[in-house]
């Protein structure tokens, strides 16, 4: 089916949102008044959207950052455009706040959002535990994730670019993409990446070595894992997904690419950075006299008992 003859947006809700809400009905209304058809599903979205895949012309997820990334995994395939709405708690990933969501989609069917390209991740495991039959991973968009069973460590070899990076007795390893370098990569003290820079993430879980630093590679490159010692899980965007022992390579490589759809105004990566985690604030507000002053960047507040200096 081509573009011309996509109708319908897809509207995939948490199931704690209410479907009775009055910025969804609202964007339900300019959906229908603009000759579309809206696809509501929230039970089992997963059946429902991909049945309708090839009339989505836009999949709005209404949710937090979890529900984007589900909503992430269903749309990247058929190559259908993603716009996350938050009313969850962070929101990084997501484009707008859900009483901004009527707006978002009238922005979009007027034309007037631009799309970003984002890299997924693909992946296979292979190896002992597979019986024969590999593991295949068709998407993740944050990161895929080896880690060690129960509180011990495991050995793996790490090689890109048909080169042996090393060799790391450690808890685990993380491969994260931009998107999710602000994920579960940044807690492990990975460097939070603009989503424009084409590159992977590469940090260890607390390697049992004297340095220890994340290493960042061009995203055109695949990752091999090995096992050499240990038993592992695998998980793609915290969902476990697969089973990894001596002898089991895991390769990471490049998935389909996912369009997000940014309606005019969203805010830019280092507002939300800097808004959504407290990136660059300080922990003291400036003073004038004896009271303190926000400087308008997010600074965090002051106690009444706090003296300046």
């Amino acid at each position: 089916m081509s573009g011309s003859e996509r109708d319908a947006i897809g509207f995939l809700l948490h199931l704690r949102a209410s479907p009775e809400s009055p910025a969804l009905l609202h964007a339900l209304a300019v959906v229908r008044a603009a000759g579309l058809e809206p696809v509501v599903a929230q039970l089992r979205p997963e059946v429902q959207m991909r049945a309708q895949s090839d009339r989505l012309r836009l999949l709005v997820s209404v949710g937090g950052d979890g529900t984007l990334l589900f909503a992430a995994r269903l749309a990247a395939p058929f190559g259908v455009p993603l716009l996350g709405v938050n009313r969850g708690q962070l929101g990084f990933l997501t484009s707008v706040e859900l009483d901004e969501l009527p707006m978002a989609i009238t922005a979009f069917i007027e034309g007037r959002c631009r799309t970003d390209l984002r890299r997924t991740l693909r992946a296979t495991i292979s190896g002992p535990q597979t019986d024969g039959l590999d593991a295949e991973l068709a998407v993740a968009v944050n990161e895929v994730v080896v880690k060690a069973d129960g509180f011990s460590l495991i050995r793996m070899r790490l090689t890109t670019d048909h080169q042996v990076v090393g060799e790391f007795d450690a808890d685990g390893m993380i491969v994260s993409t931009s998107i999710g370098s602000t994920a579960y990569s940044l807690s492990a003290g990975g460097p939070p990446l603009d989503p424009e820079v084409a590159a992977l993430v590469l940090t260890a879980l607390n390697p049992h070595a004297f340095v220890s630093r994340s290493l960042v590679i061009p995203d055109s490159l695949d990752v091999v894992i090995e096992v050499i010692r240990g038993e592992a899980g695998v998980a793609a965007d915290g969902l476990s997904w697969g089973r990894m022992r001596a002898g089991s390579r895991l390769l990471v490589g490049r998935g389909p690419n996912l369009a997000f759809a940014r309606p005019p105004g969203t805010p830019g990566f280092f507002e939300r950075l800097r808004v959504k985690t407290g990136f660059g604030t300080v922990l003291k507000l400036p003073y004038a006299g004896d009271r303190p002053v926000d400087s308008g960047v997010g600074a965090a507040p002051v106690s009444d008992r706090e003296e300046p200096g």
